[in-house]
């Protein structure tokens, strides 16, 4: 999440503030474009810390996607079709070398 490496680097307060309202806008926020799959409450407390942002106030957000994406998404992708045929194609190319 590069968006996010980005904004726990600003060191002004107006400048975090107003990025903390963009990350939260796009990817936090119900119905949002791009939201990411947290649960209520973790939702609503980010809505309360965006108010007064820090440099952690989308910490817990960061755990819950990576947490699902190491149980869930990662182990699917190496199930998947498209991993398997990059393996064979690697392996192919390895092999004539």
């Amino acid at each position: 999440m590069t968006v996010y490496r980005d904004y726990k680097k600003i060191t002004s307060s107006h400048k975090m503030s107003s990025k903390a309202r963009k990350i939260f806008e796009q990817f936090v926020e119900a119905e949002s474009l791009k939201e990411i799959n947290i649960d209520y409450q973790t939702r609503e407390e980010i809505k309360r810390k965006v108010k007064s942002p820090t440099p952690q106030c989308f910490d817990e957000a960061q755990k819950i996607v990576y947490g699902l994406m190491e149980r869930d998404s990662y182990p699917r992708f190496l199930r998947s079709e498209m991993y398997k045929t990059l393996l064979e194609s690697l392996a192919a190319d390895n092999a004539q070398r």
